[in-house]
């Protein structure tokens, strides 16, 4: 009898625009016989392909079929396209996960209705039949839901098995349905997330549907030589990395970025970094205030570790440009600026993310640089010279595959650019630990200078030698003054709410029908309080805050030509790179305020550390970065260290995960940005579908706030924050954004109330009442 001998197993995996998919190429890594076949995915939208071109084009190359999680109803062919037909017709081991899960049911003949309980990020108590799919596991199991529908139990057609379950909360006899399995076929679901973090067996569970794959191809000799015929020829798919495969409709683009790329892209060693240690232990900001304020009209910033106690606050970086750029999503245009004057827009027919990226690699390809720096620093990222800037939110619109969107839909003005950055050629940094000051410079080798070709400015842009001697002289002069700046700090003028209570609370209800409907597990809900600047100096505005509310990733940035100033105190690390590719994420979930009195306060930490609804909140985040990590990294380099704990800082208590991994080869810096953003603890989960339901709820664009900002340094490191507790300045406008993650468990009081927590945090707060209360939800005046 012929036997199964290939080396590879090959599955397709269905994605239902979730984000949680990618982490089933977890399960993946776990076995090590060097027997046995090894999974090699492959990952599709379950609306790419019709079904006359999938059934003759991709299904004959697949020995399986994974239908993944996602939102909405499989009962509806708008969320879940020809699987209904697939799961009837096909001829191949079908695994559903949660969406899957139910469309297997509701294909065959079950009802789909609410469950009882509805969980989301929440682990359960599974028992199983310990059936094939679940041989060898405990008679019970952890598993994570992300679910508000379930299979009716009571509709379930004959030609179906119920294969595992749990207790209902409110009914300990009443068992909820979790997995199944048909009779005939080798076809089973599971309403949980085996993929989850806190998930247990997940591996198990995938080594065994393994054994059923192999099996169903091993009981049938002809079906076994059907299977190595239609093998002999593969045109369809192309790998991406050694885990996340696509299709070649996906990756067309991907080949179109890597021709662009491979046009522009030089290698000369044009530039060099030099560095000097200055004398003196100054204050940063009497440095900023002394040496950088107002000495560029292409802008100035502070990366600023106030809260300089804190082990993610070694370092302050304190810079000026020699020209910046912004970019506009709705016109396509980047514009240059150079001593405060525009060049002609430059329209891209490419996305800013690839045009930013390329020049990114451009300079990072022509610069002589010192490795050893982040070697010195356990390979942490850190800042020699480069681009510092942001990425505000509406960059969505050109990083989450398939938001759609058109510039006609919003006919408010824009008051800022989309993204925005400068080029620091000369950085000075401050280490808090060693109480020391270093100056980094970059310099032209000789007469190429290629960033001033790639922004076609006439003349050269970066500074040779001679002129780094000059500025080098500057800064010891400085530091060896005897006279500096009176410190001058001013607090931050009273914000006024852009919507009343009541406002936010009937679109926290809109929320959670959302959720109850399976729309979303969980939305981050946000608004935005607001105030003139009337002649105050932002810098000095700025230093009030950092003395209001010290943080690790607070930050000044200034760029005169757009008039658009950031004074952020964020306490969250969205993205580290290093040079090397090690990647660090720290999503917060969860937040209480600092209590005067100690007792109190010891108390509140462990009500959020053990809070069923803020760890969930937590879990649910975790669980979608590091499927968005799978997008830049391989499988099994994305490790938790540490996962959801109490940190401290001046004026809350936030509960926080650190994620981790490596960046495959030749992914750049704004690649991978790219790949994870906007940041999921601003979204909510599922990402896209999430974002699209919170454009109509908030209807306004939330601008710079809920991006990120940071640097990118020309060894390929980068260091995002996540842009919270910050106050925008755009022209004599200041904002404030603030907002919290709504699940189907909040209160809709106390989310309100955590809301002003994040905004107090910055300044004082006055709340509106409006006539509109009683009326639309949505009226504002």
């Amino acid at each position: 009898m012929q036997k199964f001998e290939e080396s590879t197993l090959r599955v397709l995996i269905i994605d239902h625009y979730d984000s949680y998919t990618k982490n089933i190429l977890q399960l993946f890594q776990a076995r090590n016989d060097p027997y046995s076949p090894r999974w090699e995915p492959v990952i599709i939208r379950y609306d790419e392909y019709s079904w006359r071109e999938f059934t003759t084009s991709v299904l004959p190359e697949f020995d399986a079929i994974i239908l993944s999680p996602g939102p909405g109803r499989p009962d509806r062919e708008a969320d879940f396209g020809f699987n209904s037909r697939l799961i009837r017709e096909a001829d191949v081991p079908i695994l559903g996960i949660c969406l899957g899960h139910q469309g297997i049911g509701a294909s065959l003949g079950a009802k789909i209705v609410h469950a009882p309980s509805i969980k989301h990020g929440q682990v359960s108590q599974i028992q199983h039949d310990g059936s094939s799919l679940f041989k060898g596991l405990p008679q019970t199991i952890s598993g994570v839901q992300y679910n508000s529908l379930v299979l009716d139990p009571n509709t379930i057609p004959s030609d179906l098995v119920v294969s595992a379950w749990t207790s209902c909360e409110t009914d300990a006899s009443e068992k909820v349905l979790m997995g199944l399995r048909h009779c005939e076929k080798p076809i089973y679901g599971v309403q949980w997330h085996p993929e989850s973090i806190c998930s247990t067996y997940g591996h198990e569970i995938m080594e065994n549907f393994r054994s059923i794959v192999m099996n169903f191809w091993n009981l049938d000799p002809d079906r076994l030589r059907r299977r190595a015929s239609r093998l002999s020829q593969t045109h369809v798919l192309r790998e991406i990395g050694s885990e996340t495969i696509i299709t070649s409709k996906t990756s067309h683009s991907s080949e179109k970025e890597a021709e662009y790329r491979s046009q522009v892209l030089t290698t000369k060693n044009a530039y060099s970094v030099m560095s000097v240690d200055l004398d003196g232990d100054l204050l940063p900001e009497i440095v900023f205030d002394s040496l950088i304020k107002n000495s560029s009209q292409n802008g100035e910033a502070w990366l600023d570790s106030a809260k300089n106690r804190d082990q993610h606050s070694r370092y302050s970086y304190l810079a000026s440009g020699i020209f910046s750029l912004s970019y506009s999503t709705r016109s396509k245009t980047v514009t240059l600026f150079r001593d405060g004057a525009p060049k002609s827009p430059i329209s891209l027919n490419v996305s800013f993310w690839q045009w930013f990226n390329t020049f990114q690699e451009e300079i990072r390809c022509n610069t002589q640089y010192k490795p050893h720096e982040e070697q010195d620093h356990h390979n942490k990222a850190t800042l020699q010279v480069g681009f510092i800037g942001y990425f505000g939110y509406e960059m969505k619109r050109e990083s989450l595959a398939g938001y759609c969107w058109s510039p006609s839909d919003s006919s408010a003005k824009q008051a800022h650019p989309d993204a925005q950055f400068l080029f620091a050629q000369n950085v000075l940094r401050f280490d808090h630990q060693e109480k020391k000051w270093r100056l980094y410079g970059l310099v032209r080798l000789g007469d190429s200078d290629p960033i001033a070709s790639y922004t076609k400015f006439e003349s050269p842009i970066v500074q040779n030698k001679q002129q780094l001697d000059a500025y080098i002289r500057s800064a010891k002069a400085l530091f060896n003054s005897p006279i500096f700046p009176r410190k001058v700090s001013e607090t931050l003028p009273k914000f006024l709410s852009a919507d009343s209570m009541n406002h936010y609370i009937s679109s926290i209800s809109r929320v959670r029908s959302a959720i109850k409907e399976g729309e979303s597990y969980e939305m981050t809900l946000t608004t935005e309080f607001r105030a003139q600047l009337n002649g105050h100096d932002p810098f000095n505005l700025y230093r009030g805050l950092r003395e209001r509310n010290p943080a690790p990733y607070s930050a000044f940035m200034n760029f005169p030509a757009t008039e658009v100033t950031i004074l952020s105190s964020s306490p969250e690390r969205f993205i580290s790179i290093s040079g090397q590719g090690a990647v660090e994420m720290k999503p917060i979930k969860g937040t209480v305020a600092v209590s005067k009195n100690p007792e109190q306060d010891a108390l509140q930490k462990h009500h959020l550390a053990t809070d069923v609804k803020e760890l969930a909140e937590n879990l649910m985040i975790v669980d979608l970065i590091r499927n968005d990590l799978h997008g830049i990294s391989h499988a099994s380099s994305i490790k938790v260290p540490k996962l959801m704990q109490v940190e401290s800082y001046e004026t809350v208590h936030q509960l926080v995960t650190t994620i981790q991994s490596q960046v495959r080869p030749g992914v750049g810096a704004v690649q991978a940005i790219q790949s994870v953003f906007p940041p999921g603890s601003m979204t909510g989960a599922p990402k896209l579908r999430s974002v699209q339901i919170l454009d109509t709820l908030e209807q306004k664009e939330r601008g710079i706030y809920s991006g990120c900002l940071g640097y990118f340094c020309v060894s390929g490191a980068t260091d995002q924050s996540v842009i919270i507790r910050t106050v925008v300045r755009t022209g004599n406008d200041l904002n404030i954004g603030a907002g919290g993650a709504i699940t189907w468990l909040s209160n809709a009081q106390k989310e309100w109330e955590e809301v002003l927590i994040k905004a107090r945090a910055v300044a004082d707060i006055e709340i509106v009442q409006r006539r509109a209360d009683s009326l639309d939800p949505f009226i504002r005046e």
